[in-house]
């Protein structure tokens, strides 16, 4: 088990806290208003925790409204923690604090109103608390600049980039754990079991987003949480000729990396070998051209190349960035190519590629190739760091179709 436990320092903060200001200063802000409740709560970033609102002007320290009393603050364990905001509210109305920080008309930045982020484009915040805020400042013009903040946050510091490399060692734990759980006869549910409870052992949390995917079997091509999860059942029992794979999202101080872990019980069929390839062309496309400079449509199109060409279908991005996932390539692209799909009252649509950007050094992304045709389905990938001298590819055991004993 590892001992090294990344934090963020003062310096971390008081950078952060400077870009914000001057992206307050590009659009002419009088403050910022930093809703949480997102999939990655943005909140965090703002005040080293979640949990709140932050409000944030040019002069003044930050303000963190809390919706309840932070006792974690006070006990033996969490007193020498070194907090960032010290003005923290319980209770209190955001109209309020803006008041007593003398705006009350003028132009204010929203983070919260909107997002990039799965499954939350409509915003994060709640109606009530929205209407409230309108109805007590009237003269204020609100500005959503919630894609600009996120664009800030996909560009990671040196010091953020090791709370990166510290998730992707804890998802990298995960897969180890899952293959070694990996065996027939097991309930499909003790590989995902094994995963996250490596993330948790090693200082970090599974407990955001859609907590773990997982599918098993000799034959599937959906994509999600297991049934069993969500609607009860017993999960599979394993058998060989199964596979069984797993998109684990480790989250280590706020970080998320990604890790696609794919299994095979027993020696895979020819058909599982074929598609192996084609994703492992697809990821190898993608780190050869991968470089500061380029845009991230033109790398989601090398990544889909090698499927285009072969005629197969992906159920999910073949790359995406991590904390936060904003900007996604496309899915459900070439389903017209597969004859397994016939008996389906209606193919799924395509998910067009999400945003585009210049890539910089910095940004971190879950390579996340995948393959399918006539049922079988392969998915490979982990979290890669570009950065001043070309890439760092954090993961390896998710890198393979992985064959264990039946």
């Amino acid at each position: 088990m590892s001992t090294w436990f990344p934090t963020l320092s003062l310096a971390e903060r008081d950078r952060r806290w400077a870009a914000l200001r001057a992206l307050m200063a590009d659009h002419g802000l009088d403050a910022l208003v930093v809703f949480g409740g997102q999939r990655d709560p943005l909140d965090q970033y703002v005040a080293g925790e979640a949990g709140g609102t932050v409000v944030l002007t040019p002069q003044d320290d930050p303000v963190h409204l809390l919706g309840r009393f932070p006792l974690q603050r006070f006990d033996e364990p969490g007193r020498d923690r070194q907090r960032w905001i010290a003005d923290f509210r319980v209770g209190a109305k955001l109209p309020d604090v803006l008041a007593e920080r003398g705006v009350t008309r003028g132009a204010v930045g929203v983070v919260g109103l909107s997002s990039r982020q799965v499954g939350i484009y409509a915003g994060s915040i709640p109606h009530s608390v929205w209407q409230g805020v309108l109805t007590a400042l009237p003269d204020v013009t609100w500005v959503d600049v919630s894609a600009e903040f996120e664009i800030i946050t996909v560009v990671k510091s040196p010091e953020e980039r090791d709370m990166i490399r510290k998730s992707a060692q804890l998802g990298e734990d995960a897969c180890a754990a899952y293959i070694a759980a990996c065996k027939p006869g097991a309930l499909e549910s003790l590989p995902v079991a094994g995963a996250v409870g490596a993330i948790l052992a090693g200082g970090g949390s599974p407990f955001r987003g859609p907590y773990i995917l997982e599918r098993s079997g000799p034959s599937r091509f959906a994509w999600g949480q297991p049934e069993w999860m969500t609607m009860g059942g017993a999960p599979r029992t394993l058998r060989r000729g199964d596979t069984i794979a797993s998109e684990i999202f480790a989250f280590y101080g706020g970080f998320e990396t990604q890790q696609q872990i794919d299994v095979s019980i027993g020696e895979p069929a020819k058909e599982f070998r074929r598609l192996e390839e084609i994703v492992l062309e697809s990821h190898h496309a993608g780190l050869g051209a991968l470089r500061a400079g380029m845009s991230f449509a033109d790398l989601c199109d090398i990544m889909h190349e090698p499927l285009t060409r072969a005629k197969v279908w992906n159920t999910g991005p073949l790359v995406q960035t991590v904390s936060p996932v904003i900007f996604n390539g496309k899915t459900h692209e070439g389903t017209e190519h597969d004859p397994g799909l016939a008996h389906l009252p209606s193919l799924p649509p395509v998910v067009a590629r999400d945003g585009d950007f210049t890539l910089v050094p910095g940004v971190a992304f879950a390579f996340e190739a995948n393959a399918l045709y006539e049922g079988k389905r392969v998915c490979l990938g982990g979290t890669v760091l570009l950065t001043e001298d070309g890439y760092e590819e954090l993961n390896t055991l998710p890198n393979r179709l992985v064959v264990v004993d039946a």
